[in-house]
């Protein structure tokens, strides 16, 4: 078939399309893509395709923005769905908007539980390269604003890439975490590269998501951390304000600063237990953390005013002793230590009984409880050999923590 016969095809399929809403599906044709690209982009724009990628069994999905000029430069997202779902980009879109952005709705080669073997990932990168590679030669993408977002499973396909991949911008690790023995040599890493994680509060994988934070934020990139209040493994009905405006920010937005006064003279019209509480939240949104605005000075002078406030005195104590109790546990190596983090947890039960953060700390109480019941009783201790010329010191052989058995 010429190239001015596949356009008649497509111009045709565009107009079913238009009446229909029928996804139009591109083949692996080069040339094809190509020629749909230069000759229909201003139509692409409203429609969702599909492309068939070598390996992976799904199509993979592709959303072009409202404003799509192939001709121009756009930055593009990465959507990885979680476990035992298909390829999918709305939920990404409803939080880059539907101007400026390609959303690609991503598949597995390796589909079901999530597998970081070398060769599974070899096979993922190839697949992740096909994609860029082609978006870029026809559609605009541009190479050096590429960016992840990954939900469940996908959250942790995320951390994976961002250490395995060079050249990502930065990656949205959603309801996953970070296992750091699954990656013995990570890529080098730009520090200009931006993470932000989400997770529900009781979801079995928020330790993960801290040692994401632990991990990116000890290497020197911007990471922000959102945890969803209440919610288990699922992303918030209502969308991630965190994470809507750590978007707008990689694509060049600014904080609408009128707003932001407005939510806080909420927030200060509360008790001030309660407003401690909400402000404490709003301190860590990517917004009120833009160089160049005194938000995070603002914040910080109300947080001060309010900790005089003996009720709010107490919360601080008790929030204090926590996150050391969650700094500790996301940084374990053995089951010594978190039998010695299990006792901490039960001293902070008991004397937080009354604050609003006790049923929290009773959650992570249980949770460690449970993975020292799963790992079994510790073996009996043997004498180590005494230092001689002939026999070195060994290393500490301290029984370490099983890995996830959520990750998927």
């Amino acid at each position: 078939m010429t190239a001015p016969e596949l356009l008649r095809v497509f111009n045709l399929a565009v107009i079913l399309q238009e009446a229909l809403r029928v996804s139009l599906v591109l083949t692996r044709s080069h040339s094809l893509f190509f020629i749909l690209g230069l000759c229909f982009g201003s139509l692409l724009q409203a429609y969702e395709i599909q492309l068939k990628v070598p390996g992976v069994a799904d199509d993979v999905l592709v959303s072009f923005p409202e404003n799509h000029d192939p001709a121009k430069s756009w930055p593009v997202v990465f959507s990885y769905h979680g476990f035992n779902a298909k390829p999918e980009w709305k939920m990404t879109r409803a939080h880059t908007g539907p101007k400026d952005w390609i959303v690609v709705g991503m598949g597995y080669v390796q589909r079901g539980k999530y597998k970081i073997e070398p060769a599974d990932l070899a096979m993922e990168v190839k697949a992740f390269r096909y994609v860029r590679d082609e978006l870029a030669k026809s559609q605009g993408l541009d190479l050096k604003r590429v960016y992840l977002a990954g939900y469940s499973k996908g959250g942790w396909m995320t951390d994976t890439l961002l250490q395995a991949e060079p050249g990502i911008a930065g990656g949205a690790i959603l309801m996953g975490g970070h296992i750091d023995s699954r990656m013995k040599n990570p890529a080098a890493l730009d520090k200009k590269t931006k993470v932000f994680i989400g997770v529900g509060r009781m979801d079995p994988n928020y330790l993960f998501s801290l040692k994401a934070l632990v991990h990116y934020r000890s290497r020197g990139f911007q990471t922000f951390i959102e945890p969803w209040p209440g919610l288990q493994h699922e992303f918030p009905k209502e969308g991630s304000v965190g994470l809507r405006e750590w978007f707008a920010l990689e694509n060049g937005g600014k904080p609408d600063e009128a707003a932001l006064s407005a939510e806080l003279k909420t927030i200060l019209s509360l008790s001030p237990k309660e407003a401690w509480t909400q402000l404490i939240a709003f301190k860590d949104r990517p917004f009120c953390n833009v160089a160049g605005i005194a938000w995070s000075k603002k914040i910080v002078t109300e947080l001060a005013r309010l900790e005089k406030n003996p009720e709010v005195a107490f919360e601080v104590k008790v929030r204090n002793s926590h996150r050391q109790l969650l700094a500790r546990e996301a940084k374990m190596r053995t089951l010594e230590e978190l039998q010695r983090i299990n006792a901490a947890y039960g001293k902070l039960a008991a004397a937080s009984n009354g604050s609003p953060r006790s049923a929290v700390i009773e959650h992570d109480f249980t949770r460690v409880q449970a993975v020292l019941k799963s790992a079994g009783p510790a073996p009996a201790a043997t004498p180590k050999p005494k230092p001689s010329p002939l026999t070195p010191n060994f290393p500490n052989d301290g029984r370490r923590v099983p890995g996830n058995p959520l990750v998927r």
